[in-house]
């Protein structure tokens, strides 16, 4: 009988009427989205940021628990935000929380996908 083993959680948020002044200044809500990850219990191993031109940036993580990334459109007050870990004992809802809060986002969409391998056999515990 096939089974499934959770191996995750992916949070996808969908940030709108942000902070556009915030989301402007992409270098500030670069360090402002890293802090807040750092400051949750993540582990970060490596990161990243691309500033586009004329605005907008992407910038992300590599963590020991997987990955976090930030894509903003200042123009549209908008930014996508994933958070992925594997790290089932972490609760990502109080870093979701404080994303909304730092970036104003007066609406917010938030989706959860449980990660899941399918077991041919019996799932191992």
């Amino acid at each position: 009988m096939d089974g499934q083993l959770r191996l995750g959680e992916h949070y996808i948020c969908d940030l709108s009427n942000c902070n556009r002044e915030l989301l402007y200044d992409s270098e500030r809500s670069r360090d402002l989205f890293f802090q807040a990850v750092r400051d949750s219990g993540l582990t970060i191993v490596s990161e990243g940021y691309y500033p586009f031109s004329p605005h907008g940036f992407t910038c992300f993580l590599l963590l020991a628990e997987s990955h976090a990334s930030l894509h903003a459109w200042p123009e549209y007050g908008y930014c996508a935000i994933d958070l992925f870990t594997c790290d089932l004992d972490l609760d990502i809802k109080p870093l979701v929380d404080k994303l909304i809060s730092l970036f104003g986002a007066q609406d917010a969409q938030i989706k959860v996908v449980s990660r899941n391998a399918v077991c041919r056999e019996e799932c191992p515990a």
